[in-house]
């Protein structure tokens, strides 16, 4: 079963999205329009987060997948993902410092405090941040990892340099 094939109630689209769905608009030579490459899932949580105040990691990808769905409707492609990747997306926005767990609450069907929901908050100090864009842009990057020689895992074998092939040239 896809995504298009499940069926979700409408929603009315808050004026957030709306500007969402305007910047993303597929490209038009003759308008002028769209052409954006990527979506800006990091701007969508934010405005949402802003509208409502706070909300836990699943109630966001709902809404997320519904907006997607309404977006695709008015030509604008973007891509929704999956739920791990807006759990991921969310972890490193956390990370960053641009969002704030607030409250811990439990779930209808969950009644282990292990398996409650936590709400999330935007954090006012960082409300103009770039990183709601793209929040790689904090990390480091893979070029200077690279030239301390970072290692893929703990132990990893270096890479050894190559030795010249052939015979040795004649000495005079």
């Amino acid at each position: 079963m896809t995504l298009a094939n499940i069926a979700l109630p409408p929603i009315e689209l808050r004026p957030f999205e709306k500007e969402i769905i305007n910047s993303y608009k597929v490209f038009n030579p003759v308008k002028g329009t769209g052409g954006k490459a990527t979506s800006r899932k990091g701007v969508w949580i934010r405005g949402h987060l802003l509208a409502q105040r706070e909300d836990y990691i699943y109630g966001m990808w709902d809404r997320w997948l519904r907006f997607t769905r309404i977006a695709d409707v008015m030509e604008a492609k973007i891509e929704p993902g999956n739920y791990a990747t807006f759990r991921y997306y969310v972890w490193r926005l956390k990370r960053h410092g641009l969002l704030t767990p607030t409250v811990t609450r439990a779930g209808r069907k969950a009644p282990l405090p292990e398996f409650w929901r936590q709400y999330y908050a935007v954090n006012p100090a960082m409300l103009n941040s770039p990183l709601w864009l793209n929040p790689w842009r904090g990390e480091e990057s893979w070029e200077r990892q690279r030239r301390r020689k970072f290692r893929p895992y703990p132990g990893a074998p270096r890479k050894k340099p190559a030795k010249p092939r052939g015979r040795p040239p004649k000495r005079a």
